[in-house]
Order: C-alpha cells, then sequence, then structure tokens
C-alpha cells in the first residue's frame, strides 16, 4: 500500500507524493520529486520532522522501508520529507527542527521540556557565532540525555537529525564554532521550513474498518488520549492528542492516520 508524504525542500517538483512499497531514496528525489532544482548536487534527506532523522548521499539507494531505515533514526513523524541541496547548512536546519519541537511537544516530562529548551538555545547561539567550542559537548550530551529519557517518539527522536548532520557533515558545526559559515553567508534563498503545516490542523485518527482493538496503541499512549474496548475500534480524542506520532508507528495494521482539518 503507498503511503503519502509532503515532499519539499530543493527539488524541481515539491508536493504530495505517494511513495509504493520498494520504492529507493533516489526514486523519490529523481522521479516522483523531478531531480535536484536549479542543477545543484543532493546533500541529506529529513525525512519525519522534529522527531525524524536525516539521510545523505550514501543512503539514497536504500528501499524506503521505515522499519529498516528505524536504525538510522527515521520515522514517519509528521508525514514530510525535506531534500536539501549542496549550499543549505545543516546547523541551520538543526535549529530549524529544534524550533519545530519547541512549539508541538505536550511539556509533560522534565526531560523533553527543558533538555529541548536548552538544546534550542544552544543552536540558536552556534547558528549566530555565539556557542563557546566547550559547548558543543554538553549540547550532544543534552540531546542523547533527552532520546533516552523522553516519554513520547517526539521527544525521543528529537536528537537523531542533530546526530546525523554531526557525524557526516561536522565541518558546518566547526564553521559556526569558528564565526564563519560560507553556506549561511552565500546562501541568500529563503531558509527552508520544517514541517510548515499547522498543528491546529493536523490530527490523528483511528480508521474504525481497520482498527482490530487490540489496544496496543492505548497501552503506549502517554498522554492517555485513546480509549476503547479489546476487539472493538479504539479512538482518540483530539483534545488529549500531542501528536507524538508514536500511535502511529506502533500500529501493526495501519488503522492510525493523520488527516488535515479546514482552518
Amino acid at each position: 500500500m503507498a503511503m503519502s508524504f509532503l515532499l519539499k525542500g530543493d527539488v524541481c517538483r515539491p508536493g504530495r507524493i505517494e511513495i509504493e512499497k520498494g520504492m529507493t531514496l533516489r526514486t523519490i528525489v529523481d522521479e516522483l520529486g523531478g531531480g535536484m532544482a536549479n542543477g545543484k548536487r543532493f546533500k541529506a534527506m529529513q525525512i519525519g520532522g522534529a522527531s525524524g532523522g536525516l539521510l545523505v548521499e550514501e543512503h539514497l539507494d536504500l528501499a524506503f522501508d521505515l522499519k529498516a531505515l528505524a536504525p538510522l533514526g527515521i520515522r514517519r513523524g509528521d508525514g514530510v520529507i525535506l531534500v536539501c541541496d549542496e549550499d543549505r547548512c545543516m546547523v541551520d536546519l538543526c535549529y530549524r527542527l529544534m524550533q519545530c519541537t519547541q512549539e508541538e511537544f505536550c511539556g509533560k516530562c522534565v526531560s523533553c521540556r527543558e533538555g529541548t529548551r536548552r538544546m534550542d538555545e544552544m543552536l540558536r547561539d552556534l547558528k549566530e557565532y555565539r556557542l563557546a567550542g566547550a559547548c558543543m559537548p554538553r549540547l550532544m550530551g543534552i540531546g542523547e540525555m533527552v532520546s533516552v529519557t523522553a516519554f513520547c517518539a517526539l521527544g525521543k527522536g528529537c536528537f537523531s537529525t542533530l546526530q546525523a548532520a554531526y557525524q557526516h557533515f561536522p565541518e558546518e558545526f566547526c564553521a559556526h564554532l569558528d564565526g564563519h559559515c560560507a553556506l549561511c553567508e552565500n546562501d541568500l534563498r529563503p531558509a527552508i521550513e520544517p514541517g510548515n503545516i499547522p498543528f491546529d490542523r493536523k490530527r490523528i485518527v483511528i480508521d474504525p474498518d481497520a482498527c482490530r482493538g487490540c489496544s496496543r496503541c492505548a497501552r503506549s499512549c502517554h498522554a492517555e488520549a485513546i480509549s476503547g474496548v479489546i476487539k472493538s475500534p479504539f479512538v482518540i480524542d483530539p483534545e488529549k492528542c500531542v501528536k507524538c506520532y508514536n500511535c502511529m508507528d506502533l500500529c501493526a495494521f495501519g488503522a492510525i492516520r493523520e488527516v488535515f482539518v479546514d482552518a
């Protein structure tokens, strides 16, 4: 069954796409996205928004299989695939994703609430050339702490992109620590905004025809937003749901999906 994603960033044809089983990441960029815009080279692909992960050129021939890609930090998340060309700065991308985390976290667990706030402040300082080099281990340490102690998938995944970006593009972080990033200073285009779908227009719902009533989603919901009776369709309370997408990742029957409501 095809999966629907929003393709954004530096491709020729951004927009809503349908990804068939077995399709490679390269096919998504070259065929569904029409290739890289302005003749520039592919640099990175961020999948899943604030709780998703980052893939680079060496991963392009992998199949788009969320379970197989999970060890790389990839999850469906907000259903957005963000493609970056060679001139995009990964420090800027990480900062903007952390801003998304700050907008969407529920605030229930201390590690996520306070940890991501510190990460957001430190990434802002890094982006603006104000972070001291000695602070980088602290930033990465906070990110690791949040990833192992947060209650939901949003908090657990918020470090994935930063960790991968620092691993694959350390020179860009060094440039910001040294006070001069050629990518940021030479790229006059508007920054790519992750997600960009208003939080209150997104809703997570359970398809009653597909739900088997196994209760796995309800048992995993830290916000206690899912209720129901075993072997009967479960429902999600939109007032309690914090849209962490954990239930969507866990559902073995594809019964949980994200829908968009009118403003």
